[in-house]
């Protein structure tokens, strides 16, 4: 999973728009079609486990903003440059709703 991680990041990296519409998903089935258009395969499993594992980490900050450690603790060390704050906040947002 983290080569496709890496793979993510990068073509995110690459077009900021993306990620505006991932943010903008309310399912993860919507997440799971929308990254299958991007050429890139993840079960919903991994999904959920990635959102479970943001959620985590939001819920032990204070502040609730990622620190880069943690966006390397959830993406197995494959994210290396941190998000911006407003799409840390929207991310936040987007857990917490889907709770």
């Amino acid at each position: 999973m983290e080569k496709r991680l890496t793979l993510l990041q990068a073509k995110l990296k690459a077009d900021p728009s993306s990620g505006e519409k991932l943010f903008s998903l309310e399912t993860a089935e919507e997440v799971q079609g929308f990254l299958h258009e991007m050429e890139l395969e993840f079960s919903i499993e991994e999904i959920n486990m990635l959102r479970d594992e943001m959620v985590g980490i939001l819920a032990k900050t204070q502040t609730g903003e990622l620190s880069d450690e943690d966006f390397e603790d959830v993406a197995g060390g494959s994210i290396s440059s941190p998000i911006d704050d407003d799409a840390q906040r929207r991310l936040r947002d987007k857990l917490r709703r889907m709770l």
